[in-house]
C-alpha cells in the first residue's frame, strides 16, 4: 500500500516492528514531489516517532484483531493474560512496563493480536482504581495546589490531592499517569 493512502488508527509493519499511524501530514516543497510525515506509535514499547516517507513508497499494512483479555498477573519477568477460553497469553515485562501501573490482576482490556499472537495491550484512557494506602492530608498554606503520594490497589503509587483518602476509589488517565477525579460510590 502507499503511504499516501494511509488513514489515521491503520496499522503497518516497519523493520518488524508494528505501529499504529496517529496522525498523518502531507508537505510539498516547490518544485519536489510530496513528502508524507506519519506520527506512529510502536505497539510494544508505547513510544511515538516521527517518520518521513516519500508520497509514492510502500508500506505494509497489517491486520490487527482486537479481542477482550484479563490481566492475570506478573510472574517474574512476564506479564500473563487469559482470554475467555482460558488461553494464556504471554509478554515480557521489559517492553510493556509502561502499562504495569493501570493494570489490576482479574480486569478486562483490550488486547491487539496480530496473527493470533499478543503484541500489544490498549489500555481505555481513564482506568479507576482502589487507594490502599493514603497519608493524612496536612492543612497549612494551600495558595498553591498541594498533593500527596498515594498507593493504589496494584501497588502503584500516584501523586493526588490532599483530600483523598484510603478506601476511595479515584481516576487516572493512562496517557500521563496523572490524576483526574476521585469517583463517587
Amino acid at each position: 500500500m502507499k503511504v499516501s493512502q494511509l488513514e489515521k488508527k491503520d496499522f503497518i509493519n516497519l523493520e518488524g516492528n508494528i505501529y499504529q499511524v496517529i496522525d498523518i501530514k502531507h508537505t510539498h516543497l516547490g518544485r519536489g514531489k510530496a513528502n508524507v510525515l506519519l506520527v506512529l506509535k510502536e505497539l510494544r514499547s508505547g513510544k511515538k516517532v516521527e517518520k518521513n516517507f516519500k508520497s509514492d513508497e510502500d508500506v505494509e499494512l497489517v491486520e490487527i484483531e482486537e479481542r477482550e483479555i484479563v490481566f492475570d498477573g506478573v510472574r517474574g519477568d512476564e506479564m500473563s493474560f487469559k482470554d475467555e477460553e482460558d488461553k494464556k497469553y504471554i509478554l515480557k515485562t521489559k517492553d510493556f512496563k509502561h502499562l504495569l501501573p493501570f493494570l489490576v490482576n482479574g480486569n478486562k482490556y483490550s488486547g491487539l493480536f496480530f496473527e493470533d499472537e499478543l503484541v500489544a495491550v490498549s489500555l481505555p484512557k481513564v482506568v479507576y482504581l482502589k487507594v490502599i494506602s493514603a497519608p493524612p492530608g496536612i492543612k497549612g498554606n494551600t495558595v498553591q495546589a498541594t498533593t500527596k503520594i498515594v498507593k493504589v490497589e496494584n501497588g502503584y503509587q500516584f501523586k493526588v490531592p490532599l483530600f483523598i483518602n484510603e478506601g476511595d476509589t479515584i481516576a487516572i488517565n493512562t496517557e500521563t499517569g496523572e490524576y483526574i477525579e476521585r469517583v463517587q460510590k
